[in-house]
């Protein structure tokens, strides 16, 4: 039997192929989350990028809105829904406050589909209520995840936030 493989700061660990190659029993494999630092940090720069050029600050990234952000693409993901609404009701608001972060102000970008940090950044600057959350010089920190569904797409979350 393989050894399991765990993925993401959830610690999910999933078994493949049990019975080895025979094929005859598999689980399903809950969505493979991408590597949430690389990620964050990837997505980050070229967030601070966009901010430079319109002369705003700087935003640093914070563990717990990326274990926010990371948490919210996992539900998404299960879901095969891109939606800024927790399966349980939550808005980012909520889901942030949860995750102990006192915060005053906040705003959060979701997407579906696009393949890497270049083309989600991209995506969202060209939609004014994204480029207006990602350039909001109130925001101070960033979290982003990325987690790929079952059927391969990949849903994003971007949460952005200043503490009290």
């Amino acid at each position: 039997m393989p050894a399991p493989r765990v993925f993401g700061a959830y610690g999910v660990t999933m078994v493949l192929g049990l019975f080895g190659a025979t094929g005859l029993v598999q689980k399903c494999a809950p969505p493979a989350v991408n590597p949430p630092l690389a990620v964050s940090v990837e997505c980050t720069d070229l967030v601070n990028a966009a901010r430079a050029a319109a002369g705003v600050s700087p935003v640093t990234i914070h563990g717990g809105l990326n274990a926010v952000a990371e948490g919210h693409s996992n539900d998404q993901a299960q879901r095969k829904k891109m939606s800024h609404t927790g399966s349980n009701g939550s808005n980012a608001g909520q889901r942030i406050t949860a995750q102990g972060y006192s915060w005053r102000t906040y705003g959060e970008n979701v997407a579906a589909g696009q393949g890497d940090c270049p083309t989600v950044v991209t995506a969202w600057m060209n939609s004014a209520g994204h480029r207006a959350n990602i350039l909001n010089p109130a925001v101070t920190e960033i979290g982003v995840g990325a987690v790929t569904s079952t059927d391969g797409v990949i849903y994003w979350t971007m949460d952005l936030a200043a503490q009290r």
